[in-house]
């Protein structure tokens, strides 16, 4: 157990660093990014005077007068605060086009409509370091690779628990947090502490980590628990849009007077379905909720909807893994609570190479008399 402990610590102790300590990172992914780009930021001299928004409506207008070649569908987020823009992404432009995931981003004033910035999802300090959390900067490859990393970890954390495990009457003693005299002692004591206190947040955040980066590994398990509800069955796109983006919205709201709006996915020109995303009160996810309601851009009429006060046990499961890897579900002290966390596996990486430098490090044998 000590061999696996140490080999599988070397081999993929790196990796594990490197996840959480970019992990950390983007806990405050928003407010780190707006600190790099004033662009994010909407001074009070930009908001001419208003307390209220312009209409979506206008707002969608003002994204396809600035790129009238992209005539597809655009995502809005809504604004966090006031001093917030609403953050648009093109999911699909043609420049980015061999990946996977990489949006045309655009910055909107909400108060005039007047676009900001644009930026593409890769291209920017904080888009690149979620790429290098998310897939290595490797595509599927490197998604792979994450999981499997992550099943190792979590073969790290249990081969420690294993030979950390204390005696029957000893626990208190092998809980208390101490750190001896003797540099060899603090080392060992440090990874202990590290590893056994940290264990409460590093074995949530692994595990949620290996269902987000692979969830077909897990989704048949789940489902022999509990059903899952599919995905919504939206009819084709019709030719055209006649309802805007704030009807579509209205529509939503009046299915849930008391939720909050966070995203307005907007249909392409060419026609198709808003996709409203509302936060409702109690759901463990604020920036990404659960609470959805697709418009019919033809007409208005709601053409589905999905509502997490009726989540089956597999559907909370899944809503919950998003939320809790990154500690918004508790609330900023959860989320500063992740994001220290994250710099634990740097900590026991360290310690433990010093450690096994220390235990290969040739001990001096006592001269023979004779």
């Amino acid at each position: 157990m000590l061999t696996l402990h140490l080999t599988l610590g070397l081999v993929v102790g790196g990796l594990l660093a490197l996840t959480a300590l970019t992990g950390s990172l983007l806990v405050f992914y928003v407010d780190i990014d707006r600190m790099l780009t004033p662009e994010l930021v909407v001074p009070a001299g930009q908001r001419d005077g208003r307390t209220d928004p312009v209409p979506l409506d206008r707002v969608v207008q003002a994204l396809r007068e600035a790129h009238p070649h992209r005539t597809g569908g655009w995502r809005l987020e809504l604004p966090h605060g006031p001093d917030h823009p609403i953050m648009a992404r093109y999911m699909k432009p043609e420049e980015t086009a061999g990946k996977s995931f990489a949006p045309l981003m655009v910055a909107v004033n909400p108060y005039s409509g007047e676009v900001l910035s644009s930026r593409f999802w890769g291209r920017t300090a904080m888009t690149w370091t979620y790429d290098l959390h998310y897939l290595l900067l490797a595509g599927d490859s490197g998604r792979m690779v994450l999981a499997a990393g992550g099943i190792a970890s979590l073969l790290i954390l249990a081969s420690g628990v294993y030979l950390w495990w204390p005696a029957a009457g000893k626990w208190g003693r092998a809980l208390l947090p101490r750190i001896r005299s003797g540099f060899v002692r603090q080392v060992f004591d440090i990874h202990v502490l590290a590893g056994v206190y940290g264990l409460v947040v590093l074995l949530p955040l692994i595990v949620t980590g290996v269902v987000m980066e692979q969830p077909d590994w897990v989704r048949p398990m789940v489902e022999r628990l509990s059903p899952l509800t599919p995905a919504p069955a939206v009819a084709a796109a019709k030719a055209g849009t006649e309802v805007g983006a704030d009807a579509a919205l209205a529509a939503a709201l009046a299915r849930f007077p008391q939720a909050e709006p966070r995203w307005v996915e907007v249909p392409a020109q060419a026609g198709g379905a808003y996709h409203i995303r509302l936060f409702q009160a109690g759901e463990p996810g604020w920036r990404f909720p659960k609470t959805s309601v697709w418009v019919d851009g033809g007409d208005g009429t709601i053409l589905d909807l999905r509502d997490p006060t009726r989540w089956t046990l597999g559907d909370a499961f899944f809503g919950w893994q998003h939320p809790l890897h990154n500690g918004e579900c508790f609330g900023l002290c959860c989320r500063i609570l992740v994001a220290v966390g994250g710099l634990l596996p740097a900590l026991l990486l360290v310690t433990g190479v010093v450690r096994w430098r220390q235990k290969k490090r040739p001990r001096p044998v006592a001269a023979r008399v004779g």
